[in-house]
């Protein structure tokens, strides 16, 4: 049997390792950049809380100057313009004054530092600015200890500057998957061409012994049809008969190689006469019937399918030689052959229920003792289904088994 790795089976393996390799990959990236955006966000929030330090001097130094926030302070601060961005409360946690026009709460200090982010602004609680890890030095005047205010400054906005880290972070993301595919790619192919190679060699080497195969088996089929067998003795004509019955079962073998090793026989169609092939294969199988002294029990109608004749062919053959081979000696073969139907009955061996279902599968033999490559049924189905036939199995043990065709 031909070992096939065609176009689209390579491409199947390539992209099945490919997406396990960048799924593992994409998390580790994820990962890395997540930190890197992360990071990145830290960045941006403490480059614009550093813009907030000038204002927090002055708005301290104001109300320090006058020993509380009164009106006077109120109107320096609008001439300064920090009044639409300031928040003021008192110990307690009353608003005094409330220019940001937000309703907030001492308790939203939840983030680092009191420092958030609300509606794409910075907002920052200056009571815990001075423990900020990236000012070493302090850039606010002293508090003194009369001072009894809580402050909220609202700083610019960040909206531009974290879409544009979210547009990098993701550009280099994908960047990077994008370069590790193309290289992972480019080794599957090299790693690949070698295996490649190697089937390619494999499969001339199976097609050129096929084809060798086929001009024996036609020269001792043809010789011995050729032969006057009424001129042989009954041990010479029994020697000759065994001939013809080997050299038909190499023949059934060779089909099986045909169909495996070119696939693309099985695509050219005609209407055909399941009849007509069927009674060919019967006298085909002949030698091998009365071998074991089968009774044969054929009910044939003319029955049409579109498919090709090798195909049909190849299908009976392998139905027709289990029924034989698998079969009791002195036994039965029944054949119903109805318009869109088939049905081969033998009186063998049979086969257990819950085997059954593996009988199609390659390289299974439900008896070892009968030789074969367990190719023949595996082959039977997959004709089948190229050409829309279906086929069920039926047995029992001792009492024999049923393929049943339908189209």
């Amino acid at each position: 049997m031909a070992i096939v790795m065609s176009d689209n089976k390579e491409k199947s393996v390539i992209i099945k390792i490919l997406s396990l390799y960048l799924i593992t990959t994409a998390i580790f990236l994820i990962v890395l950049f997540g930190l890197y955006y992360d990071r990145g966000y830290n960045i941006i929030i403490h480059e614009k809380t550093n813009d907030l330090r000038e204002d927090y001097g002055v708005l301290v130094r104001l109300i320090d100057k006058t020993g509380s926030f009164d009106e006077k302070v109120l109107r320096d601060l609008q001439i300064l313009g920090l009044s639409s961005r300031l928040m003021i409360f008192d110990k307690k946690g009353d608003v005094l004054y409330n220019g940001i026009k937000d309703t907030l709460a001492q308790e939203s200090f939840h983030q680092k530092n009191g420092i958030y982010v609300q509606k794409g602004y910075i907002m920052m609680n200056s009571s815990s600015l001075k423990h900020h890890k990236h000012h070493k030095k302090p850039f606010y005047p002293s508090l003194s200890p009369s001072f009894k205010y809580k402050i909220i400054l609202k700083g610019a906005s960040i909206v531009s500057d974290i879409w544009w880290l979210r547009v990098k972070t993701t550009g280099f993301l994908l960047l990077c998957l994008s370069g590790v595919g193309f290289i992972a790619y480019f080794l599957l192919k090299v790693s690949l061409k070698p295996l490649k190679e190697r089937i390619e060699f494999l499969n001339h080497f199976i097609k050129d012994t096929t084809h060798e195969i086929n001009t024996p088996i036609s020269v001792i089929l043809m010789s011995i049809q050729r032969l006057e067998k009424e001129e042989f003795s009954s041990n010479n004509f029994t020697k000759i008969n065994r001939i013809d019955i080997a050299a038909k079962t190499l023949g059934s073998i060779y089909q099986n190689l045909m169909f495996y090793s070119f696939p693309e026989n099985k695509n050219r169609r005609n209407l055909i006469d399941v009849k007509e092939v069927l009674e060919q294969r019967l006298e085909f199988f002949a030698p091998l019937i009365g071998q074991k002294n089968l009774q044969i029990q054929a009910t044939l109608a003319s029955a049409f399918i579109s498919a090709n004749k090798e195909g049909i062919g190849c299908i009976l053959d392998n139905l027709l030689s289990n029924a034989i081979k698998y079969n009791k000696k002195d036994g039965n073969i029944i054949i119903m052959l109805n318009k869109g139907s088939l049905s081969i009955q033998d009186s063998g061996c049979g086969i257990e229920t819950n085997q059954i279902h593996r009988i199609f599968k390659r390289y299974t033999r439900y008896n070892t003792s009968q030789g074969g490559f367990g190719i023949g049924l595996a082959l039977v189905q997959e004709l089948c289904q190229y050409y829309s036939i279906r086929i069920k199995c039926e047995s029992e043990i001792g009492l024999g088994s049923v393929f049943r065709l339908e189209w």
